[in-house]
């Protein structure tokens, strides 16, 4: 939890190290070899991923989605930090990989497609563009996994709620043995007692029977 948690700090104080995170170089897209910049989405699925762009970039413009291209695309978006007060067009591919999503995005600026060789200010402004996007999915990836692991810390305590439980009840459990015991125990006592007081009843009624006895067999025999 304390990870997670400084890990959700680095990420609103990450954004000046973009350089480290937004990758370029030369990608094949539906129109051809193009300029593409892409970041890595570690820990976060492809579809959890697409639905990040989506929110991401509907603040630019609407998106559509080329299902034989398999690209996201948005035409006439408005990014100032990319081309200022001029539209771009936006293409974007998302691919999975191992415990990962790669978003590879391509703009167009308007005839040509934005490279740093050409067009440094706006590859400048895609690189911010591209980074805030890692920025914005990688929080929703990190809220995604502390609300599992809060989830499982729920689970804990309803497993330790009833082990106390659990551990209240053998208490319990121990006192009324106890008392059991406690009522056992006396009557132990009171029992032997009461052995005692018929040993005694006993011996008395062997007297009476000897009386008896003797009375019976002087039957016949008394004195006139």
């Amino acid at each position: 939890m304390k990870n997670l948690f400084l890990l959700m700090i680095a990420l609103f104080i990450a954004g000046p190290f973009y350089g480290q995170r937004v990758k370029e170089q030369d990608m094949t897209m539906s129109l051809g070899s193009k300029y593409a910049y892409y970041v890595e989405v570690n820990d976060y699925t492809k579809k959890d991923t697409e639905k990040a762009w989506e929110e991401y970039v509907k603040a630019f413009g609407k998106t559509k989605f080329n299902k034989k291209a398999k690209e996201y695309y948005v035409n006439a978006a408005q990014v100032p930090i990319i081309n200022g007060t001029k539209t771009i067009d936006i293409y974007t591919k998302i691919d999975e990989g191992k415990d990962q999503a790669t978003v590879y995005t391509w703009v167009d600026l308007g005839g040509s497609f934005a490279n740093p060789k050409d067009h440094a200010a706006a590859a400048e402004g895609i690189r911010t563009f591209m980074n805030d996007f890692w920025i914005f999915a990688k929080k929703k990836a990190v809220t995604q996994e502390l609300k599992k692991e809060e989830d499982k810390q729920k689970d804990l305590e309803k497993d330790l709620a009833k082990l106390e439980k659990k551990n209240t009840d053998l208490h319990d459990e121990i006192t009324k043995l106890k008392e059991k015991i406690r009522q056992a125990e006396a009557g132990i006592e009171q029992n032997l007692k009461d052995q005692d007081d018929t040993k005694v009843a006993i011996i008395q009624q062997k007297k009476v029977v000897e009386k008896t006895v003797d009375k019976l067999n002087n039957v016949g025999k008394e004195s006139y």
